[in-house]
């Protein structure tokens, strides 16, 4: 709601409660970043005294990704490399924000390389770091490369959740690939996971433009029979 000053007068109360400062200044500085208000964000820091290098510790993530929004990368890569410098390894969120970054800006090698030197610091990508290189292979047109993330989730985990299965559908009707998005409806309903009626409608609104009628049509059944089941089941 913007009501950054009484926001800001609840630390105080959060103090009261048995809140650390470090903890009551992240909650703050974390919000701060979530409103775009990184700048805000980057002088409460300075403002914090000895507390500082904890504080620093539990937002860095917050803020490389709140820097990005605003396009300062190289900002962004400074506070990357503070962190290393006083052997801080950035977490599995910061190496997702500049992987998504990197990809926006069509810098497809440097996102690699980034998501390359994550799994060399010992992390695992998690469902979100997968999605947000099935999305950004699929910003680039590297729809194959796209697909192979998907395939190892699947057979190696972490598994595709819903999220990730409505992203790459919509990526794939949006490029012209419908078919394969109706593949994903299937794939969804056979891992047991519901497909909403917005990923009916983007698959089939797809194969339409495509001049697809009769697999949109296919789809049309799909959910009919879902919602069939459904009701059977309540």
């Amino acid at each position: 709601m913007g009501r950054i000053l009484e926001a800001r007068k609840c630390i105080d109360s959060l103090e009261k409660f048995g809140y650390t400062i470090p903890l009551s200044y992240s909650l703050f500085i974390r919000a701060l970043c979530r409103a775009r208000k990184v700048e805000e964000a980057l002088a409460l820091i300075e403002d914090i005294g000895t507390e500082k290098s904890s504080v620093e510790k539990l937002t860095c993530g917050s803020i490389v990704h709140g820097l990005l929004q605003k396009g300062k990368l190289e900002e962004a890569l400074t506070k990357v490399n503070a962190m290393k410098q006083e052997g801080i390894t950035p977490t599995i969120h910061v190496y997702t924000s500049l992987l998504v970054h990197f990809f926006k800006e069509k810098q497809v090698e440097k996102a690699i390389e980034t998501y390359e030197e994550m799994q060399q610091s010992g992390y695992q990508p998690n469902v979100v770091t997968y999605s947000a290189l099935i999305r950004g292979y699929m910003n680039v047109g590297r729809h194959n490369d796209a697909w192979k993330v998907f395939y190892r989730m699947k057979f190696k985990g972490p598994f595709p959740d819903f999220k990730t299965y409505s992203m790459f559908l919509s990526c794939l009707c949006k490029v012209g690939k419908s078919e394969e998005a109706m593949r994903l409806i299937s794939d969804m309903l056979e891992s047991g996971i519901v497909p909403s009626t917005i990923n009916f409608r983007t698959v089939f609104y797809g194969l339409n433009r495509e001049g697809k009628q009769g697999l949109a049509r296919v789809v049309l059944q799909q959910k009919s029979e879902l919602i069939r089941k459904r009701k059977l089941i309540t």
